[in-house]
């Protein structure tokens, strides 16, 4: 009995296991909003696979981030554009605090465009900083603003070559001249 007792005040002593930061959330279609199912979600730590994993019904996922590491979580389907986000979860800690802090991040995919060079979105579309003193998650708006331009020019092309697919489906005039 006392063996027990020792080994159960041995394991309830030691460090928790718990996550630090928990982002969650649904991949969707960029124009309907509507999940997606069967997205891989993989997860990479200082540039290794740690983990990967397919969406369900919901189109949702949950990915756990332990601190100290630079993660990309990579999201793909096959037939549409991969899209990616980067967070840094370094920094100081308190000791002992083993907090989760649950964060909602979606994810929206888009259609390929054949002959339509879209490798930019091979970078993160978004890039945070997890502090694990505060327990807050920061988005870099410095980064969002620069690559903002490139992206709005891109999807803009998306839009115009979509539209003349339409169009030409429906036996309209086929138009690539930007309208403005």
């Amino acid at each position: 009995m006392r063996t027990l007792l020792f080994t159960i005040l041995l394991v309830a002593s030691l460090p928790a296991g718990a996550v630090d930061l928990r982002l969650r959330g649904a991949v969707t279609d960029i124009d309907s909003r509507t999940p997606l199912n069967d997205v891989l979600v993989r997860v990479y730590r200082n540039g290794v696979k740690e983990q990967a994993f397919y969406t369900g019904q919901s189109g949702s996922y949950s990915v756990d981030l332990e601190r100290g590491g630079d993660y990309i979580i990579r999201f793909s389907l096959p037939g549409l554009i991969t899209k990616c986000y980067a967070v840094d979860t370094h920094g100081s800690e308190w000791q002992g605090d083993r907090r989760e802090v649950p964060v909602d991040v979606e994810m929206t995919l888009f259609e390929q465009i054949p002959s339509l060079d879209l490798s930019f979105f091979d970078m993160p579309m978004g890039l945070a900083r997890f502090c694990p003193t505060t327990g807050y998650l920061k988005w870099d708006k410095g980064y969002e603003d620069h690559i903002r331009p490139e992206v709005d020019r891109l999807m803009a092309e998306v839009r115009l070559r979509k539209e003349v697919v339409r169009n030409a489906s429906a036996g309209r005039p086929v138009s690539l001249v930007e309208r403005h």
